[in-house]
């Protein structure tokens, strides 16, 4: 085990001091991003039915949520570069622009081909705005302040949990779906009213020399590319596209990837590498939960998602939980907590794949594996945080938020393929799940042990004060 430096024991800071003064305004304007981001990824899965009814062409219908996730790869190391080398205030607003071209080109787009640039665009502006807020929180908040501005950021799912997909339905049934990339444009000029007067605070780097290089995130991308739209398929080409994918990426993840993340080497090397893991057993098992809810224990649509909305709320609460522990628990072991209950809830709802186990177990599974998230995933980037060099907080923490972006689409690439594989031999889809669930408790487990190397750092008081 990596020697670990314990956070001095200490009163959890209160509430209040995040909401002080103009710093007060800018976690106000962070927030609403948040929020404001969350609406517009759960409305575009809640439409894509009537979009595709409008323009057809089914076969792109997934790869409109693969070109999102394509644009996050490589907006998030470019963007967290860019605040190092530019700051904050030079990148928000072109950021902010290319989130804004993106909803215009979907909700005026004629054809299907015209909403996946649509839907590349906004991924790359999701990205990006999830790069600058969090480097924003390591360069601008005391490390005292830091798990309860994490905390605060993930409650803002909790609204568009709920609220999102009923709305999203709502404007495409009446004034129609085109409407749902508009109504947000507002809310992105209102936040930036909001935020640019108080990014003076953000403090600035001492230098603009240097480039930003390209080339290792645009490669990643495009390695990834043919990845994840073959290993869906069942076909002779795959294992040539996917061997041509790994070619072309694996190269550009060693230049982005922290240090060591490929042997998850004690210190940042381990958190990359349990960011990545975080991910991809939560979408391994998230991305087909409704599908076996529906289709193999027979509930409604509406029954069904009444699980993702119990892990919203159970998250939240797990991220408050974590707030008030961050000071005083080593940073390893309350990741460790979040990874046994993330294990322990997924396998109560593998156990729910037989008919005989009462679906109240994948309810209450399903919200033991929330808490966990909200733990695990607000304490790694916090772990980034207090690893990071002085100057360097947003190349280093967009590095570890890459390999979450990344778990992200190898947990249902993986998934998906479990199942694609599964139909083509005939099996029930049951088998499918069972091996997309496989996939989730594996890779859970592998982060139970490695959690023991993810350093606690130095808490930092020194942004921000």
């Amino acid at each position: 085990m990596a020697d670990e430096v314990v956070p001095v024991r200490e009163a959890p800071a209160p509430w209040r001091e995040v909401f002080r003064g103009r710093r007060g305004r800018l976690t106000a304007g962070l927030l609403l991003l948040e929020a404001l981001v969350a609406v517009q990824s759960l409305v575009v899965a809640t439409i894509m039915p009537d979009v595709r009814a409008d323009l057809g062409m089914v076969q792109l219908y997934g790869l409109v949520f693969t070109a999102t996730g394509l644009a996050t790869i490589a907006s998030i190391p470019i963007v967290g570069k860019a605040i190092d080398r530019f700051g904050t205030k030079r990148v928000l607003a072109p950021v902010l622009a290319i989130f804004t071209l993106g909803l215009v080109v979907s909700a005026t787009a004629p054809a299907m081909p015209v909403v996946l640039l649509g839907q590349f665009l906004i991924g790359a502006g999701g990205g990006g705005l999830y790069a600058l807020s969090l480097g924003t929180v390591a360069k601008m908040y005391p490390d005292r302040l830091r798990p309860r501005v994490l905390a605060l950021l993930a409650t803002m799912w909790i609204l568009p949990g709920l609220v999102g997909p009923p709305v999203g339905a709502a404007i495409a049934s009446t004034i129609g779906w085109r409407w749902a990339f508009i109504a947000p444009i507002p809310v992105l000029l209102a936040t930036w009213l909001l935020i640019a007067p108080v990014l003076d605070l953000v403090p600035r780097p001492e230098t603009v020399a240097g480039g930003l290089s390209l080339r290792w995130p645009l490669q990643l991308m495009v390695g990834a590319a043919f990845v994840f739209a073959s290993i869906t398929a069942v076909a002779w080409w795959v294992p040539v596209a996917v061997a041509v994918g790994l070619a072309i990426g694996l190269p550009a993840l060693r230049r982005i990837a922290p240090p060591g993340t490929f042997r998850a080497a004690p210190g940042p090397g381990a958190i990359g590498a349990s960011a990545f893991l975080l991910s991809v057993s939560f979408l391994a098992m998230n991305a087909f939960l409704t599908l076996m809810l529906t289709r193999v224990r027979g509930l409604s649509l509406a029954a069904a998602g009444a699980s993702i909305t119990i892990a919203t709320v159970t998250w939240a609460l797990g991220a408050l939980w974590q707030s008030n522990r961050a000071g005083e628990l080593p940073l390893s072991r309350l990741t460790g907590v979040g990874a046994v209950m993330l294990f322990v809830g997924q396998a109560a709802v593998a156990s729910t794949l037989w008919i005989q186990v009462p679906l109240a177990v994948a309810y209450g599974g399903w919200g033991v594996v929330g808490a966990g998230m909200g733990i695990a995933f607000a304490t790694i980037p916090l772990a980034a945080m207090r690893a990071s060099g002085s100057g360097d907080e947003g190349e280093e923490l967009s590095a570890v938020l890459l390999m979450d972006m990344l778990g992200v689409a190898t947990g249902a690439g993986l998934g998906g393929a479990a199942i694609a594989m599964s139909d083509a031999l005939g099996a029930p889809l049951r088998t499918g799940l069972a091996g997309a669930f496989a996939v989730a408790l594996v890779a859970a487990a592998a982060l139970i042990a490695i959690t023991p190397r993810i350093p606690s750092g130095s808490p930092d008081a020194q942004p921000g004060t």
